[in-house]
């Protein structure tokens, strides 16, 4: 493959470039097939191909052993912020609505692997100030994504905004504000049943007042 802009994808060229993204094209200029480089430290050694007509992947070297899509891009230097992903092309659509400046990562195997994945790069995970998971509006998307929010700290989800799919989607529609609005409003993971205080303050203040009356026991009381 060569280094082209993806555009059945709408990534730049310069995108493309930054994650090592190659691809084939037919006759007529089309592109009919994505190569994702995957590494091991600094030495490429796997990569994914995916087929554009029917979007078939298929797998070459040893993919388990690397660690996620575009880990390379960032090395082992951390940074304030990194957005995880569920899928290549979503990674690179990310760093392009971001402005090309925040560290955007994806997960190898989607949303039925994520959870083993970031695990298995929790060290480089943890280097950052910020973790912002940017997995799919789908039912598996968001339960990976609160799968995967319990494994770090801190951590936020991002919930795209009404009828989008992916952030792939929202680059193809040219949706740069509406996603940098979301991603900056993205919500630190509460557990389900746990109040998060400074959302509940209103309530607490305009509460129903009760008259009660005293216990015969000072200590209890004051308690």
């Amino acid at each position: 493959g060569d280094l082209n802009a993806l555009n059945d994808r709408g990534i730049s060229l310069a995108t493309a470039k930054k994650y090592g993204v190659k691809s084939v094209k037919n006759s007529s200029g089309d592109i009919t097939r994505h190569f994702y480089p995957y590494f091991n430290g600094a030495e490429e050694v796997a990569y994914k191909t995916r087929m554009v007509a029917d979007k078939g992947f298929v797998s070459s070297g040893p993919i388990s052993e690397c660690g996620l899509f575009g880990q390379q891009t960032v090395g082992d230097k951390g940074g304030k912020y990194v957005t995880i992903t569920e899928g290549e092309c979503d990674a690179m659509a990310a760093y392009e609505l971001l402005g090309s400046k925040w560290a955007v990562v994806s997960v190898k195997s989607g949303a039925q692997g994520a959870e083993r994945d970031v695990k298995n790069n929790l060290e480089f995970l943890e280097k950052f100030d910020n973790v912002i998971i940017c997995f799919d509006s789908d039912k598996p998307g968001q339960e990976a994504a609160k799968k995967v929010a319990r494994l770090l700290k801190p951590n936020k989800i991002l919930v795209l905004p009404q009828g989008f799919k992916d952030a792939n989607d929202m680059l193809r529609q040219n949706k740069h504000a509406a996603f940098v609005d979301a991603w900056w409003n993205a919500k630190t993971y509460t557990p389900s049943g746990v109040l998060n205080v400074s959302q509940n303050k209103d309530k607490f203040h305009n509460r129903v007042k009760k008259e009660s009356i005293p216990y015969p026991w000072e200590g209890l009381n004051k308690k």
